[in-house]
């Protein structure tokens, strides 16, 4: 690959996911804003899902120190502010034991087709209050999407029916097992 740009947003001071669409017709984006910049990632919601976990379990599995040092970034060469929107193909996360602080980098899924040879990727880093915040949003998020067949988790589409393959297709309602629904 040849020249790298790295965006670094540093310790951001905004950070949001959302899903914008219709169940079924959603897209899923994470949003982070510091005094460099701002990025909005797009994803799968598999990935946004994944995010969420992670730092569900990252929170779960990594003490909180008990007299934690500032966090280190890297100084910028250029003082225009950051402005990256793109389609993330990978994503990773890293805690930082001394500051507790969480990174998140994410690589652009057209780098490897550029011309140029020109690799965007942003990273930025947030404190253990946002990501306990962003990680119960994205699975919130997640979540407020179709319902899932009970028989074989796939999506019901309330417009369309659901086919499940557990019955051979031949029941093709919103609710493949017959069930009535509850009553409140």
């Amino acid at each position: 690959m040849g020249e790298f740009e790295l965006n670094d947003l540093g310790l951001v001071d905004y950070l949001h996911c959302e899903s914008i669409g219709e169940p079924g017709q959603r897209t899923f984006n994470i949003t982070a804003r510091s005094d460099r910049g701002e990025a909005v990632i797009w994803m799968e919601k598999e990935q946004l899902f994944q995010v969420g976990i992670s730092l569900k379990q990252f929170l779960a599995t990594r003490q909180i120190p008990s007299n934690p040092s500032m966090f280190d970034f890297p100084d910028i060469d250029s003082r225009v502010p950051v402005h990256v929107e793109f389609k993330a193909s990978e994503m990773s996360l890293r805690h930082d034991a001394k500051s507790d602080v969480f990174t998140i980098v994410a690589t652009d899924e057209n780098s490897e087709q550029l011309e140029d040879e020109t690799s965007v990727d942003i990273i930025f880093s947030f404190k253990r209050s946002q990501a306990e915040e962003i990680s119960k949003r994205s699975i919130n998020v997640v979540a407020a999407g179709r319902k899932p067949c009970p028989l074989c988790t796939a999506p019901l589409d309330p417009q369309t029916g659901h086919f499940c393959v557990k019955v051979n297709g031949y029941n093709p309602t919103e609710n493949p097992i017959n069930e009535e629904p509850l009553e409140k």
